[in-house]
């Protein structure tokens, strides 16, 4: 079996405020919070890191495919059901996706989603 070496990491500490935390990747610090705090929300930051990862590797995929694509913008938006029960552990219903490109024909943009969907 291959050895696996680490790809990121990030961590995340208490502060002794319930429900806001420090967080770090390398040298980068930001404060999250639960919902309906003044910082970033964990999930907010869920979405946003899915959408960052979206972006990012669309135009990589693109350029080393030597695809034309402008620009694009990712929304991800996650839903829960409020109305039932909770379990021991938080969940989403449904997470959704949604990719805008500008630049870029119909085929190819649905080859770029396709091919992110995949990896």
């Amino acid at each position: 079996m291959a050895e696996l070496k680490l790809a990121y990491q990030a961590n995340c500490n208490s502060i002794g405020v319930v429900g806001r935390s420090i967080c770090n990747a390398r040298n980068h610090h930001w404060v999250a919070e639960n919902s309906g705090g003044e910082a970033v929300g964990a999930g907010e930051l869920f979405c946003a890191s899915i959408a960052a990862c979206a972006v990012n590797m669309v135009e990589t995929i693109a350029n080393t495919d030597k695809r034309d694509l402008d620009s694009m913008e990712v929304n991800v938006a996650a839903y829960r059901d409020f109305d039932k029960p909770s379990g021991d552990v938080s969940l989403y219903d449904e997470v959704r996706i949604q990719f805008q490109m500008w630049g870029v024909s119909d085929d190819d943009a649905r080859f770029l989603v396709k091919t992110w969907k995949q990896r």
